[in-house]
C-alpha cells in the first residue's frame, strides 16, 4: 500500500516590525517598487528573516518551536537606513548600514541550536536585510534612506503560503526577547 506524503508548511524564523513601523516601510516598498519597476511586498508580509527552514514536517512544528527554546536575545534597536538590491533576484531591500552586534548574536545562536537539533540551514551569511520588492525590471534604488528605527522585542516562527497573487505569510507562534522560548 502507497504512503501518503506527510503535510509540510514552508516556515522560518524571523523579526516583524510593529505596525507603524510596518506601515512607514510600506510606503517605502510602493516607492521602490515603482522606481524599480517591480512589485511592492505587501505590509504584512515585511520581516527579517533570520533563519529559513523550508519545508517542515506540519506534525513537528511544535518540535521545530521547542528546539528553539533555549535561544536567549535582548531587545534591541535596528536602524534601517540602507536601501540595496539582489540584482539578479530582482530584489530591492533595506537594511542597516551597521547591524547590531545583538542581532548578529541572535541570529547566530538561533542558528547553532537549529543545526544541533540536526535542521538543515543554508549555508550563505546573514544578510540582514527587509524586502521591499520583487520582480524589479528597472534599476533598484541603493543607498541611504530613512533612517527607520525598529525596536525588536520578539522571535516569530512563520508559515509562508503560496496564492495565485503572491505569497503570504502567517505567525505560528511567537515570544519576547529576554526571555527563553515556550511552546
Amino acid at each position: 500500500m502507497p504512503s501518503t506524503p506527510e503535510a509540510t508548511a514552508r516556515v522560518f524564523f524571523a523579526l516583524l516590525p510593529p505596525p507603524p513601523l510596518q506601515r512607514a516601510l510600506a510606503e517605502l516598498a510602493r516607492d521602490t517598487a515603482r522606481e524599480a519597476r517591480g512589485k511592492a511586498v505587501p505590509a504584512e508580509n515585511l520581516h527579517m528573516t533570520l533563519a529559513f527552514i523550508g519545508a517542515w514536517p506540519v506534525t513537528r512544528l511544535a518540535a521545530l518551536w521547542d528546539t528553539s527554546a533555549t535561544v536567549r536575545g535582548e531587545p534591541l534597536r535596528i536602524t534601517l537606513d540602507a536601501r540595496g538590491a539582489f540584482r539578479r533576484a530582482g530584489i530591492a531591500w533595506i537594511g542597516a548600514s551597521v547591524s547590531p552586534p545583538a542581532l548578529i548574536h541572535l541570529a547566530a545562536t538561533l542558528a547553532d541550536e537549529l543545526s544541533a537539533a540536526g535542521v538543515t540551514l543554508d549555508a550563505r551569511p546573514l544578510r540582514p536585510h527587509l524586502t521591499l520588492a520583487r520582480h524589479c525590471k528597472g534599476p533598484c534604488p541603493q543607498g541611504k534612506t530613512g533612517p527607520f528605527n525598529w525596536d525588536v522585542d520578539r522571535l516569530v516562527l512563520m508559515r509562508s503560503q503560496t496564492h495565485a497573487e503572491g505569497a503570504r505569510y502567517g505567525e505560528l507562534a511567537s515570544r519576547p526577547l529576554g526571555a527563553t522560548l515556550s511552546s
